[in-house]
């Protein structure tokens, strides 16, 4: 059972004892009449769980120390169980699953294990975990705001943090034979981020506010719409001067080098008279030991959120253009070669996506502004009715 005391200095104190073992957790409320009402509110709705069986300490006090003291107890107590408690077999659902994944998507499930799903149910028996509970939390992650009152977590983050749990509850269902209780489960609805690309006068007025070094680095990206981590990765043996081709066959994320995102980034790129004086000028340039075409002051690849934050964000400003993602480089890639009427199958193939669909899915409304194609050619040949 749980109780409230009034500790000498005037704070409210919580007294369980739980498993034979006395637990005190101080607050930072004082005894007025007001906190001591909202703290018997509190302490009702504990003692119903601990009646029922369902108290989780790590609800009440995520920060305490005592979590672990109190789910040790608690699982000592539940010798016998049927299924693993979710934190164990979460664990091992990882190791198994290592062989299958890059660095980077390793890194992303253990922060969602870690930040998210181990602390919410942690502690709860896998076959225990309902539709509910999942839903519940998964409002929670909703409603947490920024200090500027927007949502911290987009839908779209949300579907990737609990896309981990419904793998793990499917596949422990399945091996432990009880009912999937995400049957009934949707994600979220995901909504595509706005893209920004700029204008040509942009890329210019950009171009030529970049410092010197940076230059040949930003009409790469501006003239074939690489990814950074294909940039960062780009080695000079994949620079064919002899046939004017670029191989993107790597990527560098989080200081490892590794193969491309898909099968269709696996891809070469034409060498345009501009991108081949870029690359006589970087290659009479290199004199450093590395295999790298671009590198930091220590000779190794660069770090994607480093150009962003020290070169990329400065420019704009520099150069009074709005603030946007480096990714934008990307997008204003594509839109430019549409504008120049390039082939779609050509501007598709130089990107790297699997269809030509996403060209004008996602492309179209900058493309009319940026050619001048904007349905007055249709207009006047039709003349007035």
């Amino acid at each position: 059972m749980a109780h409230i005391r009034i500790r000498p200095n005037g704070r409210i104190q919580f007294d369980l004892h739980l498993f034979g073992q006395r637990f005190r957790e101080g607050t930072k409320m004082m005894a007025t009449p007001k906190n001591v009402a909202k703290a018997k509110a509190l302490l009702k709705k504990m003692n119903a769980e601990i009646d029922l069986g369902t108290f989780e300490y790590r609800h009440y006090f995520p920060s305490s120390k005592k979590v672990y003291t109190f789910e040790a107890l608690q699982r000592h107590k539940c010798p016998d169980r049927l299924y693993p408690f979710f934190d164990d077999y979460a664990n091992a659902w990882f190791e198994r699953q290592l062989s299958k994944w890059k660095s980077s998507y390793k890194s992303t499930v253990r922060n969602n294990l870690d930040r998210y799903l181990i602390p919410e149910f942690g502690n709860i028996l896998l076959g225990e975990i309902t539709l509910a509970q999942v839903e519940v939390f998964r409002q929670r992650l909703t409603e947490e705001l920024k200090p500027d009152g927007t949502r911290r977590l987009s839908n779209n983050r949300i579907n990737n943090v609990l896309g981990p749990l419904v793998s793990i509850l499917s596949l422990a269902a399945d091996e432990f034979k009880f009912d999937y209780p995400l049957r009934r489960y949707r994600m979220l609805k995901e909504q595509k981020g706005d893209s920004n690309p700029m204008t040509i006068e942009e890329v210019q007025r950009f171009l030529k506010t970049v410092d010197d070094e940076w230059r040949d680095y930003f009409i790469l990206r501006f003239w074939t719409g690489m990814r950074s981590c294909e940039v960062h990765g780009l080695r000079w043996e994949d620079v064919d001067f002899g046939h004017r081709i670029i191989r993107i066959r790597h990527n560098y994320v989080n200081g490892e080098l590794g193969m491309v995102k898909t099968p269709k980034s696996k891809r070469n790129l034409k060498m345009c008279d501009t991108l081949l004086a870029v690359f006589s000028r970087l290659k009479a340039e290199h004199c450093q030991p590395t295999d790298f075409v671009f590198t930091n002051a220590r000779g190794t690849p660069l770090d994607t959120h480093w150009v962003s934050k020290r070169v990329w964000y400065p420019t704009l400003k520099k150069t009074g253009l709005s603030k946007r993602r480096a990714y934008e480089t990307r997008h204003t890639a594509a839109v430019l070669h549409i504008a120049a009427h390039e082939n779609p199958a050509y501007i598709s193939q130089m990107l790297g996506h699997n269809n030509m669909r996403l060209l004008f899915d996602i492309y179209a409304p900058y493309v009319a502004n940026a050619s001048g194609s904007d349905g007055h050619a249709f207009e006047q040949m039709m003349g007035k009715p």
